[in-house]
């Protein structure tokens, strides 16, 4: 049929994609079906494997027509004609009469014309409705970077092969783009190996967007580089695409020769719209085409026709990242750089203006979405912005990216694009300069704040420098703001010099809502009001956080704020955790998670789920709380998110060891937690079901001792808390039952399976206990141990919680002085961390002597300043020597 050889390993990946066009053939009604796609995303290749499986269906002959040698569209006749047994005769009719004559004759006969590389003599189609209307059973399959808008015609969209562009656990060699650079290398470098260099590979196969010819001639650079540094090459310079192969046509042996040969194909007016269209990444929108690139319908059409631009389903417009190269650098040889950025600016940052006050309203939910969608376009206007110094744009943007960070989960990007604008602006500021620099910074602080993120910088005396600012400046609007992060940043002061709650946070929070709420601002008075909650004091039988969480969530409803709705919820279920109504709090959390979904928010989302697993974790659903670890862990790694890994960490540590007794995998788990607790810079994290999984873990090697000391670790400050409680208690008679105390051993055990079913569920799940149940009914005798059992259903928890931790032994606590001339004397762990604050450590340095966060050791510390009536480490030390606690 044809002259040109088909190589197994161009399709590679595509057996499927080649029955689907066979398909197409097959259908009666597909007389003319075009492969349609830019240069070297191997459609001639793909086209000839087709007619060579199809050939059976077309016993008259298939024929191979190239026309890529024409340069005149009246010679598409005769290049048909000489692939066919036709012979053109002498006599007085023309040639396109005779050739017609001829299909005329075999008019019946099942035939298929493989016709190649049509873009460039589209003047020549009417030859092709000509044919078809001349024949029965003739048919014609075309390859072109355009479609030939025939009446007659099916069309088919040939992309690149398929590449991993983020990790979902497929492995990297089922991807068809992976597999023809591997087999492409061992060609070069027989011992080529995937594991060498795998993330490079993607890097390459990424870049490329799959495109065939591109992999080929990346892989031809093995000889030479490493697969890093072809990947480094492709990314600053797509000239490195290229080949000095004899025996490839000239139009294939670089990808600038491919898409020159498009870019010549194109009009004036084409050529205008596409290197304009190059400053977009991540694709665009026909809106954004028309503003920034004078992109009309009929260009834009004319674009995509021509395979240069990309139609999503979802309506958005893109460019291959190559193509996308080669417009650059168009751009640039027409001097038009600087235009089409600023009018990519204006377009991208003035967004993000138009949408801060739907962000605060009831259209919140799409403006994220919105963004999100364009974040690519936005993030590089930002940096282009940065680097230009438009300061006053950046000024208008920062609001609404701040918002998406904080909603989204986006802070470590986010975070890294407001310093580089801090960092641009100039050392001596002018007065319409500081308001822009201090407006930005104090919106970075919050980000830094509430995204975890460790940057060693002096916050305090930034946000004051900026309130200080706003104030000069009368901007009301900006006081209550940089009061708002004032009182964030009191609150999580790394020092803890003052006394909880922080009489500066209070002040701050209080003014900065009074403030907002005589702006008509809700949307920040709520969220100042909802950072008082966790500044307030709870008793045992009250807990003002919750009228003031509940007023927060008043504010927010009016407003549509569905994100801060969706935190204050989140907020009331930790309340009402304090206060031992688990039930509440599991409606709350439920409730939490559904709204965290609905707005997207993955920090939401991951914090909601860890504490909805902790609750089903201790009702004993084992099932639904692994599942809920298993979607936190993969959310977490996929998004690089420390606080998820954290969590979902400690979490699996309880669950491996109740589920499966894998105690050391239960403990490697528990460290994992551990470690990752000591990064972030600001705030702390609960750690408990890391140290409720180490001392399970521990009780289930036999090491009680250590058990002991991990469930006394705890942050455990209610001592009737039964879901603390179960887990001391079933260690407790573990360890009992080992020192062969078996009777005070099963009246413990009675006394945890007896706590409410959502604290004890998770008992009838660790098969240790079954076991133990049973030597100690076997130990004591049937009616010895009912009457131990019925004994310790009746004790009272918090009453034998605090004996058991009065009755360690030396080894497994420290000494306590036998007297303390204090009100409210310290308590065992206050004791151990004033001991090591005499020592001189740092607080990051005693919660990694005591295995615990650093945020634990901040509770220890206030409440060690405040029992002590002190307001420093000095005091504190001077206060202890004398009553004789150091």
């Amino acid at each position: 049929m044809h002259n040109l050889a088909v190589t197994p390993n161009t399709f590679i990946g595509r057996s499927q994609e080649i029955e689907e066009i066979g398909a197409l053939l097959d259908d009666p009604s597909c007389r003319l079906l075009t492969l349609v796609g830019h240069g070297g995303i191997g459609k001639t290749r793909l086209a000839l494997e087709v007619a060579a499986r199809k050939s059976v269906s077309f016993p008259d002959g298939d024929y191979f027509v190239p026309l890529a040698p024409l340069c005149d569209a009246d010679d598409i006749l005769t290049a048909i004609a000489d692939a066919m047994p036709f012979q053109f005769q002498q006599d007085n009719r023309d040639p396109r009469e005779q050739f017609l004559a001829y299909l005329s004759e075999k008019h019946a006969k099942h035939i298929l014309l493989v016709i190649d590389n049509f873009e460039h003599v589209l003047d020549g189609v009417d030859i092709i409705s000509e044919i078809l209307a001349t024949t029965t059973n003739l048919k014609i399959l075309v390859t072109s970077r355009e479609a030939l808008n025939l009446q007659e015609e099916w069309t088919r969209q040939i992309s690149g092969l398929a590449y991993p562009d983020h990790e979902n656990g497929t492995p990297l060699s089922d991807f068809s783009a992976v597999q023809l650079f591997l087999d492409h290398a061992r060609r070069i470098r027989g011992d080529f190996d995937l594991t060498d260099d795998s993330r490079s590979i993607v890097e390459i196969c990424r870049l490329v967007e799959g495109m065939p010819l591109a992999i080929e001639l990346a892989a031809g650079w093995l000889k030479t580089l490493q697969p890093a540094d072809i990947a480094h090459e492709i990314q600053n310079n797509m000239d490195i695409l290229a080949t000095r192969s004899r025996n490839l046509p000239e139009r294939h042996r670089s990808i600038r020769s491919v898409f020159s040969h498009s870019w010549e194909l194109l009009l004036k007016e084409e050529r205008d719209v596409f290197r304009k269209l190059s400053v977009f990444r991540g694709g665009f929108t026909r809106e954004a085409a028309e503003v920034v690139a004078d992109a009309s319908l009929y260009l834009l059409a004319g674009l995509v026709d021509k395979s240069l631009v990309r139609l999503s389903t979802s309506g958005r417009y893109d460019v291959h990242e190559l193509l996308r190269q080669f417009g650059v650098e168009q751009l640039e040889a027409a001097d038009q750089t600087a235009a089409v950025q600023q009018a990519y600016i204006e377009y991208y940052l003035g967004m993000l203006h138009r949408l801060e006050g739907d962000i605060k309203a009831h259209h919140q939910i799409t403006s994220l979405d919105a963004i999100a969608v364009d974040y690519e376009n936005i993030r590089n206007a930002w940096q282009i912005a940065t680097q230009q110094g438009h300061f006053a744009v950046l000024n208008d943007a920062v609001e609404s990216l701040h918002f998406f960070a904080d909603m989204r989960g986006r802070y470590p990007e986010v975070v890294a694009l407001l310093r580089q604008a801090v960092e641009r602006f100039p050392q001596l500021l002018s007065p319409e300069l500081e308001p822009m620099l201090r407006r930005i910074q104090a919106r970075l602080i919050r980000l830094i704040l509430l995204g975890n993120i460790r940057i060693e910088q002096d916050l305090r005396a930034q946000i004051d420098t900026c309130l200080a600012v706003a104030r000069a400046h009368q901007d009301q609007s900006e006081i209550g703001y940089c009061l708002m992060v004032a009182g964030i940043v009191a609150f999580w002061e790394a020092d803890n010099k003052l006394p909880f709650p922080d009489p500066r946070a209070v002040a701050c929070f209080e003014e900065s809502s009074a403030i907002f709420e005589a702006l008509g601002d809700l949307f920040y008075a709520a969220d100042s009001i909802a950072w008082l909650a966790p500044c307030s004091v709870p008793t045992r039988d009250y807990d003002p956080s919750i009228a003031i969480l509940q007023h927060s969530l008043e504010l927010r409803t009016e407003i549509g704020d569905r994100n801060g709705i969706a935190w204050v919820t989140l907020n009331l279920a930790v309340s009402m955790e304090g206060q031992l109504n688990y039930v509440e709090c599991e409606r709350y959390t439920r409730q939490a998670l559904t709204l965290m979904r609905e707005i997207s928010s993955l920090k939401g989302i991951l914090h909601a789920m860890f504490k909805l697993s902790e609750l089903v974790t201790l009702k004993g659903d084992l099932d639904e709380a692994l599942a809920i670890v298993e979607e936190m862990r993969e959310q977490s790694e996929e998004a690089n998110n420390l606080d998820g890994k954290m969590m979902s960490a400690g979490l699996m540590a309880f669950l491996s060891c109740i589920i499966d007794e894998n105690y050391e995998k239960g403990l490697a788990l528990a460290h994992q937690n551990y470690t990752l607790s000591l990064e972030p810079f600001f705030g702390g994290h609960n750690v408990m079901a890391a140290r409720f999984g180490q001392a399970v873990a521990a009780c289930g090697l036999g090491d009680f001792q250590t058990a002991r000391q991990d469930y006394n670790f705890q942050d455990w400050e209610q001592r009737d808390d039964p879901t603390a409680g179960t887990v001391c208690l079933a260690i407790e008679a573990a360890a009992l039952a080992h020192d062969g105390d078996f009777e005070h051993a099963a009246e413990l055990l009675a006394l945890a399976f007896h706590q409410p079913a959502w604290a004890s569920g998770w008992l009838h799940h660790w098969a240790l206990l079954d076991r133990l149940r049973a030597e100690l009914n076997r130990q004591l005798g049937e009616d010895a141990f009912q009457a131990a059992w019925e004994r310790g259903s009746q004790l009272d928890l918090e009453t034998t919680i605090r004996s058991l931790l009065g009755e360690l032994d030396d080894a497994a606590r420290p000494i306590i002085p036998a007297k303390q001339s204090l009100l409210d004397p310290l308590s065992e762990r206050e004791l151990e961390v004033l001991s090591l604050i005499a020592d001189g450590l740092s607080n990051r340095d005693i919660a990694e002597r005591l295995y615990l966060s650093v945020g634990t050791i901040k509770v220890h510390t206030r409440n060690i300043y405040g029992k002590l009536n002190v307001n420093s480490r000095t005091q504190a030390l001077a206060r202890a020597t004398e009553i004789n606690l150091l």
